[in-house]
C-alpha cells in the first residue's frame, strides 16, 4: 500500500505529518528520554527539571547528547519516513535522495551558506534588537536562554573528542535531519499546496524558524530556510542541502571551539559591526542563487 496517499489534497497531507510528528514527539520521544534516563543513570523526574540542571556534569552532558538523539529520530527520522511511505512510490525518490542535476550543486551550495554568515549575523543583531511587549517578552527570552544554556553547555567542552561529538551532533544531525523534514518532506507537500515554488520555499522557511522557538534569531534562521530551500529546488537533490547545512553548523562548532569568548555573545556569529561584510556577503548570497 506504499504512497496511497499520494493524491489526497497537499495541505490533507500537511495535517497528516502534523499528526505523524506530534505522535512520534510523544511516543518515540517518551520511549527514549526514559532509556536515556536510564542509560545516564538520572530519574526522569530530575530530567524533565530543565531549570535545576547542573550543566557542568558528565551526566548533563550524557543526557543532552542523548536527547539529541532521540530528537533526530522523533521529529525529524521517523515522521520524514512515514511521509515518504504513505505519499510517495519510492523513499529516494519522494525525499530527494538522488544525485544532484551537476556536482557543482555541492560546492554552490555550502559556498552559499558559508558567504551568507556575515548577512546572517548582522540580521541577528537586529533580531536580538527587536522590543517586544514585556510579558511576551519575558518569555521570549526564557526561551532564548533556555537553548543558549544547552549550546554553551555543549560548546564549552574543550577536548578534541567533545569537539568531534559536537560536529557530529550539532552539525550532522541537524544538518541531516532537519533537512529530510523541513526541505524534503515540508517544502515538498507546500510546493504542491501553493503551486508555486517560492511560496512553498517561504513558508516552509517560516515553519523551520519558528519551531526552534528562539524568536531572537528568527530571521537569520528564516534566511538561512530561504536558501536552504532554494540549493534543495535548484539541484533537485536534498545531499545538497544537508551538506550545506552540516558544513555550516559544524564551521560554528569549529570557530566557537578555536575562540571560546564567541559564547559571551547569543548567536556565535554576532561579533563587532557587520554591515559591511554583511553587504559583501549579501552580494555574493544573491549571485549564488542568481547562477543557481
Amino acid at each position: 500500500m506504499r504512497g496511497f496517499l499520494k493524491n489526497k489534497p497537499a495541505f490533507n497531507q500537511l495535517l497528516i505529518v502534523a499528526g505523524v510528528t506530534l505522535m512520534s514527539l510523544f511516543v518515540i520521544g517518551a520511549i527514549g528520554s526514559l532509556i536515556v534516563s536510564m542509560v545516564a543513570g538520572v530519574p526522569f523526574s530530575e530530567m524533565a527539571d530543565t531549570k535545576n540542571w547542573n550543566y557542568s556534569s558528565s551526566k548533563t552532558i550524557f543526557v543532552l547528547r542523548g536527547l539529541l538523539l532521540v530528537q533526530f529520530f522523533a521529529l525529524c527520522i521517523f515522521p520524514s519516513y512515514i511521509a515518504a511511505r504513505l505519499f510517495g512510490e519510492s523513499n529516494s525518490r519522494y525525499l530527494g535522495l538522488k544525485p544532484p542535476s551537476n556536482l557543482i550543486y555541492f560546492v554552490a551550495g555550502v559556498a552559499l551558506l558559508l558567504f551568507s554568515t556575515p548577512l546572517v549575523g548582522w540580521l541577528g543583531e537586529l533580531n536580538n534588537n527587536v522590543k517586544f511587549p514585556s510579558g511576551i517578552e519575558s518569555w521570549m527570552r526564557e526561551k532564548e536562554n533556555e537553548a543558549g544554556e544547552t549550546a554553551k553547555a555543549l560548546l564549552s567542552l574543550r577536548t578534541p573528542a567533545d569537539l568531534l561529538l559536537n560536529i557530529f551532533f550539532i552539525g550532522v544531525l541537524a544538518g541531516v535531519g532537519e533537512e529530510l523534514l523541513f526541505r524534503g518532506v515540508i517544502q515538498r507537500i507546500l510546493i504542491r499546496m501553493f503551486k508555486n515554488h517560492w511560496a512553498g520555499i517561504l513558508v516552509a522557511a517560516f515553519v523551520f524558524s519558528a519551531v526552534h522557538f528562539q524568536f531572537y534569531g528568527f530571521v537569520p534562521r528564516f534566511l538561512l530556510g530561504i536558501f536552504l530551500g532554494l540549493i534543495y529546488w535548484y539541484s533537485g537533490s536534498i545531499w545538497t542541502s544537508m551538506l550545506a547545512h552540516t558544513i555550516y553548523n559544524s564551521v560554528q562548532v569549529i570557530l566557537v571551539y578555536y575562540n571560546p569568548e564567541m559564547l559571551a555573545k547569543n548567536n556565535p556569529v554576532e561579533t563587532g559591526n557587520l554591515a559591511v561584510a554583511a553587504l559583501v556577503g549579501a552580494a555574493i548570497s544573491f549571485g549564488l542563487v542568481w547562477w543557481m
